[in-house]
């Protein structure tokens, strides 16, 4: 599959990384609240402001959402129009936390039952607020880089880039602003562990193949074995191994939506090699599952991945 022509100069390089330490907090969400306020309440207790949150069960209401959509005279890609559900059932969601004009911001693409009891996906908009039954969530915090969410002059859409900062800001000493210029203070007794970087956050951008991405990323971090601890983006459709018959199954683009992407990177004759499986929503709104199939997955407006040393210890708060 071919990549997108975007309309805007290249962005070199094209995998844009920071190392980053890392802490675990679980977040029983709370009805009737939007789900990225509760997510950022996490982060802001664990001192930090940016980070990846994975959403388990519970339900959404209500939920707004959209699909990718095919492209128009300014841009390679869209989105639909937007869809709504007064109640949906979860099943999984992934989650980049950051900051967006100096606001907390999210990306999320989740899959859930729809009230006709279909399965469904999307790209999950801001407005949307936890059920009555309320998801669980995993919320990782990072440290000593942040996800800043501009528009790319490349696509012409809102990305997440990972951008390096000081420890100074992130142990509680510096003011974080919010769009109305109100002020709180982060914890002082901000949970900043110790340590390394075991972590590599990451911005793969447009035709850059996925598999390729993360071996390219584990080398240049040092990395002999890894897991992919959060990755979502879009693909230029997508192309995998149907588990069920053995066959490749080619979607069509020109975007398919990343929910979840799993996977390590160990060596193998001397080789640092990966088998990725995915879930995916198609610009029909037909959730997809497979193995990725290698050199067959371009990413086509942005990809935000996070990739751990797998013989790093990790921290994990109750």
């Amino acid at each position: 599959m071919l990549p997108l022509v975007h309309p805007g100069p290249k962005t070199q390089p094209r995998i844009l990384t920071q190392h980053v330490r890392t802490v675990r907090a679980l977040c029983e969400l709370r009805d009737g609240q939007p789900v990225i306020e509760q997510l950022h309440d996490t982060l802001t207790a664990l001192g930090s402001d940016s980070g990846f949150a994975e959403i388990h069960g519970g339900s959404y209401a209500p939920l707004s959402y959209c699909v990718p959509d095919v492209a128009t005279p300014e841009k390679a890609l869209s989105f639909s129009a937007t869809r709504h559900h007064d109640r949906a059932h979860l099943l999984y969601g992934s989650v980049t936390l950051g900051r967006r004009d100096d606001a907390p911001y999210m990306h999320s693409h989740c899959f859930w039952q729809a009230p006709t009891g279909g399965l469904e996906g999307g790209h999950v908009w801001l407005e949307t607020k936890a059920g009555e039954s309320a998801p669980v969530a995993v919320v990782t915090a990072v440290f000593d880089a942040q996800w800043r969410s501009t528009t790319d002059p490349e696509t012409k859409m809102p990305v997440f880039t990972p951008h390096g900062r000081t420890t100074e800001r992130e142990r509680g000493h510096a003011m974080i602003h919010d769009s109305n210029d109100t002020q709180s203070a982060a914890p002082t007794t901000a949970l900043s562990p110790g340590g390394e970087a075991d972590t590599v956050i990451a911005r793969v951008l447009p035709g850059v193949d996925i598999t390729d991405a993360l071996i390219s990323v584990c080398a240049d971090a040092g990395f002999e074995r890894a897991v992919v601890r959060a990755g979502l983006g879009s693909f230029v459709g997508a192309t995998y191994v149907d588990r069920a018959t053995g066959g490749h199954t080619v979607i069509d683009g020109p975007a398919t939506e990343v929910i979840a992407l799993i996977g390590d990177v160990g060596r193998v004759a001397g080789e640092l090699q990966t088998r990725l499986s995915c879930t995916l929503v198609d610009r029909h709104g037909v959730i997809r599952a497979g193995e990725l199939v290698p050199g067959e997955n371009l990413v086509a407006a942005t990809f935000e991945l996070t990739v751990q040393r797998l013989d790093a210890p990790t921290i994990t708060v109750s």
